[in-house]
């Protein structure tokens, strides 16, 4: 992994983190942490691994459900070429 994607991955995982909890859809619990986020070498695919202490199923259908809100969120704090699309995921999906 080069310096460059892994710089991408915390500035997208430190956006989320303070966007999620913006967020009022009654699917998400409380609490949802971001695990770690995966990217392409291309950096145009992020795939977010989540975890919760409510329905995590749910939670990741309702972050899948906000991911364009999340994209903007992204787009108007990192400066990038093109917004990585974003795909939420449970955090058992990559163990």
């Amino acid at each position: 992994m080069t310096m460059r994607v892994s710089q991408v991955e915390a500035a997208i995982e430190r956006v989320l983190s303070r966007a999620i909890p913006e967020l009022s859809d009654p699917r998400l619990p409380m609490i949802v942490t971001i695990e770690r986020v995966r990217i392409t070498p291309d950096l145009l695919h992020a795939t977010v691994f989540v975890s919760s202490l409510g329905e995590v199923a749910s939670a990741v259908a309702a972050l899948n459900h906000a991911k364009g809100f999340l994209q903007r969120q992204i787009a108007s704090e990192i400066r990038l070429k093109r917004t990585p699309l974003l795909e939420f995921a449970e955090v058992g999906a990559f163990l």
